[in-house]
């Protein structure tokens, strides 16, 4: 199997580096850091007027922690003790992979450091929308980095937009790419982190990563696990702003009836749905999944899967997933999907079908306003109680659902593939 032009070209930062020793020096957890307010820079990508609210049940309503089952441990709070990561800069070199070395490299354990990025506070007014040219110089940039790797120019052109490019060399092994906002004018942009040895044709977005409990820790760990393409992580709270989204959906979640600009899952003008749209352009056939948290209650549910419609679909792949979950799920509350004639439950309504990524991998006309009509089996939304969003059994079922809904298709290593040695530079 041929590697992408990405991963031939950036295998050799690791093999340049440290000649890809496993050990490093200590954990390396980071200060996350507090955006401040600044004036958001030009127009709206899109300026639709304000739809029609739908009549249907809020999606994403309600984080509230239920009580988990016995056999496993619910630790959604956590907070990791942050300290300043290893940081080394790496000399230049006469290989051809002389662009790629140049950046500075950080040393650590991958999932506890990214528990650290920085995510804006509920109304805290931290984000700030950029304008349409940013994002789409933004979108441009990012899909550079996938294809040709960080060369000076776009390292130099993410700079201009707030954003330092760095790798990660991981305790357990493995190298990343790190694209995180940098200096004192962040703007709730996000952290997004490009596996350079993937294993999966997945990536992982977590657009609620603060308020929807666990999320953040849950897919930290599973990008680093499963071997996924890349993590998008949400620089706000999807309550961080007052301003109101005109996108379609409603939710009640930040105490107003209504979705706000700051919620990443429900307005597209962000860096996070950028980042999206760039890897959806570079890997057209890998599966996206959405990861979020919902209030369980008294309901039979402990996940609600979809593939961002309600379109009755046996051969769906939320129908796939929920068949992998429920052989792996421990307890009474099983997983449902609303792909599924046959499912029904308190939270059926949970469908995902007004996130904003959902639709546009499903090929929706307008991305804020419509729904769309058909699925493209290339994204997955799952929410989940917080007993799986914990660390015990139910949680550990969610990593191996996953593994068993996506195969291992690529050389690189996650739970139960086979990785093939990276090649060197040519």
């Amino acid at each position: 199997m041929s590697l992408s032009p990405l991963r031939t070209s950036l295998s050799c930062l690791l093999l340049l580096a440290a000649a890809c020793s496993n050990a490093v020096a200590g954990p390396s957890d980071a200060v996350a850091e507090n955006p401040s307010s600044i004036n958001a820079p030009g127009s709206v990508g899109q300026a639709p007027a304000s739809p029609t609210e739908p009549t249907a049940p809020a999606e994403d309503v309600g984080q509230v922690p239920t009580t988990p089952t016995p056999t496993d441990t619910v630790t959604p709070g956590e907070t990791p003790t942050a300290e300043a990561p290893v940081v080394s800069t790496p000399g230049q070199s006469a290989s051809v992979c002389a662009p790629l070395t140049s950046l500075s490299s950080l040393t650590g354990d991958l999932t506890t450091w990214l528990q650290t990025a920085p995510i804006a506070l509920a109304n805290s007014g931290g984000f700030k929308e950029p304008g349409g040219t940013e994002l789409a110089a933004f979108e441009g940039a990012f899909r550079t980095l996938l294809t040709e790797g960080p060369t000076p120019q776009v390292v130099q052109d993410l700079a201009g937009m707030g954003y330092g490019v760095s790798t990660f060399r991981n305790a357990t092994g493995g190298g990343w790419l790190v694209v995180r906002e940098q200096g004192l004018l962040a703007r709730g942009g996000g952290t997004f982190i490009i596996n350079l040895f993937p294993a999966r044709n997945l990536w992982l977005e977590a657009p609620h990563a603060d308020s929807d409990e666990g999320t953040l820790r849950q897919t930290a760990t599973q990008l680093v696990t499963l071997g996924a393409r890349a993590l998008l992580i949400t620089g706000s709270n999807r309550c961080a702003v007052t301003t109101a989204s005109p996108c379609s959906g409603t939710t009640s979640v930040c105490g107003t009836k209504g979705l706000r600009i700051s919620d990443a899952a429900h307005y597209g003008n962000n860096f996070f749905t950028a980042a999206h749209r760039a890897l959806r352009a570079t890997y057209p056939d890998a599966i996206a999944a959405s990861i979020h948290g919902m209030d369980a209650g008294t309901g039979p549910e402990a996940a609600v899967v979809s593939d961002g419609t309600s379109v009755l679909r046996p051969e769906s792949i939320s129908n796939r997933l929920r068949d992998a979950l429920n052989t792996h799920l421990v307890g009474t509350k099983k997983a449902f999907s609303c792909n599924a004639v046959d499912d029904s439950g308190k939270h059926r309504a949970l469908c995902g079908t007004s996130n904003v990524q959902g639709r546009i991998d499903n090929g929706a006309g307008d991305a804020c306003f419509t729904e769309a009509a058909a699925a493209s089996d290339r994204f997955i939304h799952l929410e989940q109680s917080a007993t799986l969003r914990g660390t015990g059994a139910s949680s550990r079922a969610v990593m191996q659902a996953l593994a068993d809904t996506v195969p291992c298709t690529l050389a690189g290593s996650g739970l139960g593939c086979q990785a093939v040695a990276a090649q060197d530079c040519p």
